[in-house]
């Protein structure tokens, strides 16, 4: 059963931290003008900018930046500065039973916060959201598509509510059919190293969403068959592919496809597919709950968040 964190508002508190990479300092604090535009107060960490290589830092001092903004009841959103790379360092670290006695709070960040978001619905079923972050998204001429989608769905509850790709850029049938179930999303390369661990949530019977970036085609293949050798494939109702972004060569001669890669991994599952979904590491995205409960039809093609 989930968790859904309580709204916010202009005048509510937004605590910006940074528990993968840092961020570039230009474009963070655009994306932090921009949140205190809104009329929204923010708290920063001290480590936004400045990190060791990949890392804003060492692990011990994100894991408790990462605690001490979740658990301070005055902050009462968190929002990522970006991804990078650390989550999988200190999501063994945090104190599940601390957070476990407090509201579930929202908390938007993508590609490797994905590792986080699973964790957190894994072992507390909190709802955290797959959206825009401060620095690549609100400090980069934040795309008012993604803006309108984020503000949506975290300053109301609005469910049910239909998911809609941009007018131009719709959504396609790979496989036809009907499926409803818990929303799993996030980024496939982050998602394959939790499974079989008690930071992944249970995929029976959910719709899975997928996204990645910089992932050669026959990474995207290894990733593919992990998520089948793990029996991922005999248990979700549903797959909605988004975008992968810089995945594959602008030559098709020298690379299979991603729909190619679909039908040979999925030939023998009978589940409905959707692609081009506007998810992922894009300009024009969609924000997705971790754990809402979601539908998905090919006939009339709709997919809506049903809370």
């Amino acid at each position: 059963m989930y968790r859904l964190p309580a709204i916010i508002s202009p005048g509510a508190t937004i605590g910006v931290i940074a528990p993968a990479s840092a961020a570039r300092r230009k474009p963070t604090a655009t994306g932090i003008a921009y949140l205190k535009a809104r009329g929204y107060r923010v708290i920063t960490a001290p480590n936004l900018t400045r990190g060791h290589f990949y890392l804003a830092g060492q692990d011990q001092r994100r894991k408790e930046l990462l605690e001490r903004f979740l658990l301070d009841p005055a902050v009462d959103a968190v929002f990522c500065v970006r991804g990078g790379y650390g989550m999988l360092r200190i999501i063994d670290r945090l104190d599940y039973d601390r957070l476990a006695a407090i509201p579930p709070k929202i908390l938007v960040g993508y590609s490797d916060i994905t590792a986080i978001q699973l964790a957190l619905l894994a072992r507390l079923g909190w709802v955290t959201y797959s959206g825009p972050m401060v620095a690549p998204d609100m400090g980069n001429a934040f795309d008012p598509y993604s803006e309108a989608w984020l503000w949506r769905l975290l300053n109301t509850h609005p469910y049910p509510i239909d998911l809609t790709n941009p007018a131009d850029d719709p959504v396609t049938v790979f496989r036809p059919g009907d499926a409803e179930g818990p929303l799993i999303s996030g980024c496939l390369s982050l998602i394959t190293p939790l499974l079989g661990t008690s930071y992944a949530p249970s995929l029976r019977g959910a719709i899975l969403a997928l996204e990645d970036v910089h992932e050669k085609g026959y990474r995207l293949d290894k990733h593919l068959h992990i998520l089948r050798l793990h029996g991922v494939f005999d248990q979700i109702a549903g797959l909605v592919l988004g975008r992968f972004t810089d995945c594959f060569p602008a030559n098709p001669r020298r690379s299979f496809t991603l729909e190619e890669l679909l039908a040979d991994v999925l030939g023998n599952y009978h589940f409905p597919v959707l692609t081009n979904f506007a998810y992922g590491h894009i300009r024009r995205r969609l924000t997705l709950p971790f754990g809402i409960r979601m539908r998905m039809t090919s006939d009339p093609l709709q997919i809506t968040l049903l809370g």
